[in-house]
């Protein structure tokens, strides 16, 4: 939400694309079943509030990384 908002600074996003990136990604198998749907969800929704609400000039440095984990997410995503 605070992206949303714009309300994290651009400084900050440094600290935290590489957690976005990881959230992306995550998936815990437990038995037959894996979770990490919703984190996985509410990871995307950040990429998508990181682009609304900074300028393509801040987000810039971190494009390559957020658009490679957000293709693989939805080509091996299972749901």
């Amino acid at each position: 939400e605070l992206a949303r908002r714009g309300l994290l600074l651009p400084e900050r996003l440094g600290e935290v694309v590489p957690i976005v990136v990881q959230a992306i990604g995550y998936d815990v198998r437990r038995g037959q079943h894996s979770v990490g749907a919703h984190v996985r969800d509410a990871s995307c929704y950040v990429c998508w509030a990181f682009a609304r609400a900074y300028a393509p000039s801040v987000l810039r440095p971190y494009v390559r990384e957020l658009s490679a984990a957000l293709v693989l997410s939805s080509l091996f995503d299972r749901e």
